[in-house]
């Protein structure tokens, strides 16, 4: 079978050919000759390989990318920088399509197509897995939302391909100039006192603290005790290391501005970032990410705010990142972002349930709740806001990895089901080029800001627009 034709085969389950779905669908030579380039310059996956596990797909299920069947069409959203929606789904009796499971999957780097295409039929694979898990699990075909099958595009042409190419080609030469001169996704962070308010102003001016050149401050999470005093606990990565560690200061309740220098309160032999905090019996708690030593662990204030000792890992041989949890009517809930496959760990929610914050923790039989790399991700401690709204703010990822912030209510949050809503997304300035966490304490919040940052200029303290 040429590997340019590609011709799918009615269902067995299904006599009546789909118009879409049973045509001869043909490739240009430019593709095959830009993914073999992308083959021997950066050794990514092969072509042929890719497209034959495109075709390993289970008889009772179509494919949607975008709403639209045909690998045609997806080939055709990846060369055009899109974000694939891929869908499984099943015909019933009445013909009607039932939606079984869907991802918007994370796609880190958009200007390489072969690992963008092999992220996209990893997860693809992922899916058809879940699906047929689902359906055993399920006792009736109509418990499944019905969707409607959009018209496939118009395939794509030498033209697309070619595009894709100079794109590539332009921001590769562009980076390496962009090295030299800047550093780009440098964070830093900013904090807001909003007085009584729950929600920030776009008009509001942060107070922005910009990390050294040296390194970035990215994660705030804000804590006050019982004094009124605030601390601050981050994320401090050092360029020269690459490894992260939670740095802490103390503001000033009154002038809100920082009255200690940074200093390291935790650090392991592995990478640590999003320092979540929390109290439990009158002690104080910290769950940082340890995705670097594949695990979930719990250290205990001893004593707060200087030294964290280990008390307990919550689970062990896990890719998760961004742990937070919420203790709502009487049950723990862990919220974490984890890895499925080769796939990056930003676009797949999963929930746990347990009487303590220490476990055992129960799996949820949704998950993932949320597979969608615009909301999936985790962006801070969940919370009330003036109307009695149990929002979770969440990381988009679709242009980039920390690109901005969407807050969504939790409509229904019980051991059964999970159901949000997005109520508003916070885009950051023209001149930042992300948000990434997002928490508030008493009235101030703190927020994370991406710029990118010219390698002879200074930090400095001082007021700007996120």
């Amino acid at each position: 079978m040429d590997l340019w034709q590609l011709r799918p085969q009615p269902k067995e389950s299904d006599n009546r050919a789909h118009p879409t779905m049973n045509t001869t669908q043909r490739f240009p030579l430019t593709l095959e000759l830009w993914m073999a380039f992308e083959h021997l310059l950066y050794r990514a996956p092969r072509g042929r390989d890719l497209f034959a596990a495109s075709r390993a797909t289970e008889p009772e299920f179509e494919v949607l990318y975008n709403g639209a069947p045909g690998i045609a069409n997806l080939l055709k959203i990846l060369l055009c920088h899109r974000t694939p929606h891929v869908q499984v789904v099943r015909r019933g009796l009445e013909g009607r399509v039932h939606l079984i499971a869907e991802s918007h999957i994370a796609i880190p780097n958009r200007l390489f197509f072969c690992d963008s295409l092999s992220l996209s039929l990893s997860r693809q694979r992922l899916l058809l897995d879940r699906a047929t898990q689902r359906l055993r699990e399920t006792a009736s075909l109509d418990d499944f939302p019905v969707v409607e099958i959009a018209r496939a595009e118009t395939n794509h042409s030498s033209v697309d391909v070619m595009r894709f190419a100079v794109r590539h080609l332009r921001e590769k030469v562009i980076n390496q100039f962009r090295k030299r001169l800047s550093r780009r996704g440098h964070w830093g962070i900013a904090l807001h006192d909003e007085g009584s308010s729950d929600s920030a102003s776009d008009a509001a001016w942060w107070l922005q603290i910009p990390s050294p050149q040296d390194r970035f401050y990215a994660d705030p999470f804000l804590w006050r005790d019982a004094k009124g005093h605030y601390h601050l606990f981050f994320e401090d990565l050092p360029y020269s290391t690459g490894k992260g560690v939670i740095s802490h200061v103390a503001l000033d309740p009154v002038s809100r501005k920082w009255d200690t220098t940074p200093r390291v309160v935790l650090e392991r032999p592995y990478h640590l970032s999003y320092p979540f905090i929390f109290e439990y019996e009158g002690d104080v708690f910290m769950i940082p990410e340890t995705s670097g030593n594949r695990t979930i662990e719990v250290y205990r204030a001893a004593p707060f705010p200087s030294a964290w000792a280990h008390h307990a890992t919550l689970m062990n041989d896990i890719l998760a990142a961004d742990t937070t949890l919420l203790h709502e009517a009487g049950t723990w809930w862990l919220f974490t972002t984890i890895e499925q496959g080769s796939g990056p760990n930003w676009d797949e929610l999963h929930l746990y349930h347990a009487p303590t914050p220490f476990g055992p923790w129960r799996a949820h039989p949704r998950n993932p709740i949320v597979s969608d790399c615009r909301r999936a991700r985790m962006a801070g401690n969940i919370f009330r806001d003036a109307s009695g709204r149990l929002i979770r703010p969440a990381q988009d990822c679709e242009r980039e990895y920390g690109a901005a912030l969407w807050f969504c209510e939790i409509n229904v949050l019980n051991e059964q089901d999970y159901e949000e809503t997005p109520v508003l997304v916070k885009n950051a300035a023209p001149e930042r080029s992300g948000l990434h966490t997002w928490n508030k304490a008493g009235d101030i919040t703190v927020v994370d800001i991406k710029m990118n940052i010219s390698k002879r200029a200074s930090a400095r303290v001082g007021y700007s627009r996120l």
